[in-house]
């Protein structure tokens, strides 16, 4: 076996779940997966080894995420709001993923290192401790990190409703 297929069969779980976490959808978490062992696979020469591949392998996957939500925004129009609201489920499923990508266009905007540790602690399932080491830091420092990162989050998600 490949050091690439062994990489592929240690990780593709946690880079699924993850991805699952992020999209809510089998179909997409499937694809950002694939793409994101793609990616990896072409860009492995560039791994510095400073993260363990497993969080590296997510921050593909979290990346490729960003980059389809601003395509899709991005290709958004004005009438993109416009659905049938008849069905309850509709409204309540159009709420949510508004919601969800309100958050996550309010994630966007943190600054480092918040985002990356809201990122990892939330979608990524790391430890505080584990956070830490990733950054050389204390495990004290990781949980004001995340604390801070979701005070400011909703912060602006308050803001949003002011207005």
């Amino acid at each position: 076996m490949s050091p690439f297929e062994e990489m592929f069969t240690r990780y593709f779980a946690r880079v699924y779940k993850f991805a699952l976490k992020l999209t809510r959808s089998t179909d997409l978490a499937e694809d950002i997966t694939q793409q994101t062992f793609y990616k990896a696979l072409s860009k492995i020469d560039s791994f510095q080894g400073r993260s363990d591949v497993g969080t590296w392998l997510c921050s593909i996957a979290k990346n490729e995420y960003f980059t389809r939500c601003r395509r899709r925004e991005a290709s958004a129009g004005p009438d993109s709001a416009a659905l049938d609201t008849a069905s309850g489920d509709v409204a309540d499923r159009v709420q949510q993923e508004a919601e969800r990508m309100q958050i996550h266009r309010h994630l966007h905007a943190l600054e480092e290192p918040y985002r990356e540790v809201f990122m990892l602690r939330v979608f990524g399932e790391l430890k505080y401790a584990q956070i830490a080491s990733l950054f050389g830091r204390t495990e004290n420092w990781a949980r004001v990190a995340y604390y801070r990162a979701k005070l400011e989050i909703q912060k602006r998600m308050e803001e949003d409703e002011h207005v």
